[in-house]
């Protein structure tokens, strides 16, 4: 507990550092790292921040705001990869800038998302976002999901694809499939499963790959007033995969929340937000 204290103050101060350097850009939800394809109802504001505190004694941070701009179609901002080590000599905010070392970190991105409905049961979402970290380096993560919704079992399944760069997610495969050295696509899979109607829900999600990105996570949600969700879980590296497992929280401020709750027992809403 003694070590926890100060990993939390020192997270704090890295919390408010990224909300002050938050800007205008474009950006995505997620789960916890697997897009959701949720779009921010026009003229609102969507806030996330993550926080995964690793069993080697870390902690990473990584903030997300989105701004939607109708017809199923948002913006925004991400600040990726801010990682505290409390034991850390000099400062507690570790970078890494080294280019023939991926990944690198801090990243600053700009995201932007568009959905189509295709029908109550089935939604297509595009999403990407790309950025620089210090020492300008350039990367990006690009997806595209595919939302099946079953309301008679108050069920949102996620499958999708992706593709990133080795700044963003580190070297290794993206997928275990088509081993290479270098593999042009993952796959990443997630599910919503409402368990305590409008309130608690199951989360679950597997992106594939040896990357620092190639976790599954199992978790919790739980909407502590119509529009704030607080969610937990464990976060397990797979094969591979260099970074420790991990704790993870999230703090989200969700204004389409009733949108959202209506999905487990309606479907996609014929009318973009």
């Amino acid at each position: 507990m003694a070590l926890l204290t100060p990993l939390l103050r020192r997270g704090f101060l890295v919390v408010l550092v990224s909300l002050l350097a938050g800007s205008p850009a474009w950006s995505q939800q997620n789960l916890f790292n697997v897009p959701s394809s949720d779009i921010t109802i026009k003229g609102k504001l969507f806030f996330q921040q993550q926080i995964n505190f690793l069993t080697d004694g870390t902690a990473a941070f990584n903030t997300t705001f989105c701004y939607g701009l109708g017809k199923d179609f948002e913006v925004g901002a991400n600040i990726l990869g801010v990682f505290v080590d409390p034991h850390a000599a000099g400062s507690a905010i570790q970078t890494n800038s080294d280019g023939a070392k991926p990944p690198v970190y801090p990243f600053f991105t700009g995201n932007l998302q568009k959905a189509f409905v295709l029908s109550p049961t089935f939604k297509v979402g595009l999403g990407a976002q790309a950025g620089f970290s210090p020492g300008m380096h350039f990367g990006f993560f690009s997806y595209a999901n595919l939302v099946t919704v079953i309301p008679k079992l108050q069920l949102k399944m996620i499958t999708g694809v992706n593709h990133g760069t080795e700044t963003l997610l580190g070297p290794g495969d993206l997928n275990p499939v088509f081993s290479s050295t270098y593999d042009p696509i993952g796959f990443q899979f997630g599910f919503e499963k409402e368990i305590v109607h409008s309130n608690i829900l199951l989360l679950a999600e597997h992106i594939t790959g040896t990357h620092t990105l190639g976790i599954s996570v199992l978790g919790i949600g739980y909407h502590i007033t119509d529009h704030w969700v607080l969610s937990a879980g464990w976060q397990f590296s797979s094969a591979g995969n260099p970074t420790p497992n991990s704790f993870v929280l999230e703090f989200t401020f969700v204004p389409s929340a009733v949108i959202h709750h209506s999905l487990y027992h309606e479907g996609h809403p014929d009318k973009g937000t």
